[in-house]
């Protein structure tokens, strides 16, 4: 990312000096789509998504561990939304209320071998413009992303 805190890149230029610092829970600046944002989740107030997050205006595949198949709207809750009292160390509130997700699919099948994965499989989903923004955090390919309340995810994925 850039210096200027990755809003200047090719797929998110146009958002530039609009992303600025919101004031309050649910009001968001408009995404490049002309939209004011309505997160899926209720987001802290303040810088969330982070500055460094990205907003997805072209299609890219993730990858996601879920319980059902075919997937349910259950199997894309934030960490928050599961565990509303866990207080996560490393990790801030607008954190944990955005949904892990992988970039390579070897990534998130390592991950099938973990006891708290028990019985989950991995769904590709297509995140298409309007999906909501992303950033990368922690190892491999694992990312954060704070889906959009309009972007319909289950109709966008597949259990592999």
């Amino acid at each position: 990312m850039s210096g200027d805190g990755g809003r200047h890149s090719a797929r998110s230029a146009s958002l530039g000096s609009q992303r600025a610092i919101p004031s309050g829970l649910g009001e968001r600046p408009p995404s490049s789509l002309g939209c004011p944002l309505t997160f899926r989740e209720l987001l802290p107030a303040g810088d969330c998504p982070p500055a460094d997050a990205e907003e997805i205006v072209e299609p890219i595949e993730v990858y996601r561990l879920v319980r059902t198949d075919p997937p349910t709207d259950a199997d894309f809750r934030s960490q928050r939304c599961e565990h509303p009292r866990t207080k996560y160390r490393g990790v801030t509130e607008c954190r944990a209320r955005g949904v892990s997700v992988y970039t390579d699919s070897a990534d998130a099948a390592g991950k099938l071998a973990l006891p708290q994965f028990k019985g989950r499989m991995v769904c590709r989903v297509t995140l298409d413009a309007g999906a909501g923004w992303i950033e990368p955090f922690g190892r491999d390919s694992h990312h954060t992303w704070w889906p959009l309340a309009d972007f319909a995810i289950t109709q966008n994925c597949v259990v592999e």
